[in-house]
């Protein structure tokens, strides 16, 4: 019944502070862009369609800082009108009074993660398409590259096509080069156009040169050809999409893909381990918030109790944000950067929990 009550409690906290947070994000976003949408002659329903589709966006970022409020709120205040003493003076241990806060918080962040594989992705596109297309008036915004784009296949050729229309499947303006392992250009093939017909390419009007280490060795010019090539058409339909488009299964994906072309993948395992780890902040902000909600409730009111957590969840974010970029600029192993801030100050929060007995606000 007491589990029941310090549960209640903090869910509602928590439901007051994601709610506050939320809708200031959003308060703060709007009179940033007003200007913008006024300028562009947006409607009032794309405004309100732009920022109805932002809240799952907004949700991932401000869970783990309301599951930092709503713990000190909860706990601050049953400490400081001595709820938590009665509690203890039952028998109830520390763990047993916190852990409905804990495994709130860890449910909360599995939410958040289902919500940003399932939700957030798709209402992220059609947030980006209100703002590019509809405001902006971007009409290649989401639509497949078809102009001046490169591709590099999995067996190091390497494609640059001027135009490329997937529904005729025909390009124009081809140039392919094959490279060794060393990445020495050996072949060029220029063609003016290239048709697919009967499952292979067609290729018109162009020429073949060889290199070798001194230069060119031979051209060779042709009205119609074919060659060994395993590209299909699906694999020139490349779309671009932002980083919050993306579900963590696309991101994977996306991340063999490129492997395969032998592309550097640091980046897109950084931001991989980032989108998973993330949500997961607002367990280590519940771990670290109740030891010491719990001992400056001692030396303070609420709103000192409120800074000290403040001034926790602000060192943590730096050190998560450090790693972070150090893992981008290939410092730390992607994995590490994004949960090695989390497992320590994990590991910083049990002990805290574990030395609550103690009469010290930070127990050494």
């Amino acid at each position: 019944m007491l589990k029941r009550y310090v549960l209640f409690r903090f869910l509602k906290s928590y439901l007051l502070c994601a709610v506050s947070l939320i809708g200031i994000y959003l308060v703060v976003d709007f009179f940033e862009r007003v200007d913008e949408f006024v300028s562009r002659n947006a409607s009032l329903m794309d405004t309100a369609s732009y920022y109805f589709f932002k809240i799952p966006f907004v949700i991932f970022y401000m869970a783990p800082q309301a599951v930092l409020l709503a713990t000190v709120i909860a706990l601050a205040s049953m400490a400081r009108s001595n709820e938590f003493t009665a509690m203890k003076a039952c028998g109830i241990g520390v763990t047993g009074i916190t852990l409905p806060v804990v495994a709130a918080a860890l449910g909360i962040a599995l939410l958040v993660v289902a919500c940003n594989e399932y939700i957030a992705p798709s209402a992220s596109k059609k947030m980006n398409h209100v703002m590019y297309v509809k405001v902006r008036k971007n009409p290649n915004y989401g639509k497949i590259k078809q102009d001046d784009f490169w591709l590099r296949s999995k067996n190091n050729t390497i494609w640059n096509i001027n135009h490329y229309d997937p529904e005729a499947k025909v390009m124009t303006g081809v140039s392919i080069f094959f490279a060794d392992p060393g990445q020495f250009i050996r072949q060029r093939i220029d063609a003016g156009r290239a048709v697919w017909a009967e499952g292979r390419w067609e290729f018109q009007d162009g020429a073949v040169r060889m290199f070798s280490g001194e230069g060119l060795e031979s051209t060779e010019y042709f009205e119609k050809s074919y060659f060994p090539l395993h590209e299909q058409p699906e694999d020139f339909l490349e779309r671009k999409v932002f980083k919050e488009e993306l579900s963590v299964a696309e991101m994977y994906r996306d991340i063999q893909k490129q492997t395969a072309l032998g592309n550097d993948t640091t980046q897109r395992w950084v931001d991989l381990h980032q989108k998973i780890s993330y949500p997961f902040i607002g367990l280590v902000m519940a771990l670290m918030a109740i030891p010491l909600s719990l001992r400056s409730s001692r030396h303070g009111g609420l709103m000192f109790s409120v800074a000290v957590n403040l001034l926790m969840g602000f060192a943590f974010s730096f050190i998560y944000a450090l790693g972070i970029s150090l893992g981008r600029g290939e410092t730390l192993e992607p994995a590490l950067s994004a949960w090695g801030p989390i497992g320590l100050f994990l590991s910083l929060g049990f002990y805290l929990i574990l030395t609550l007995d103690s009469e010290r606000l930070l127990p050494v």
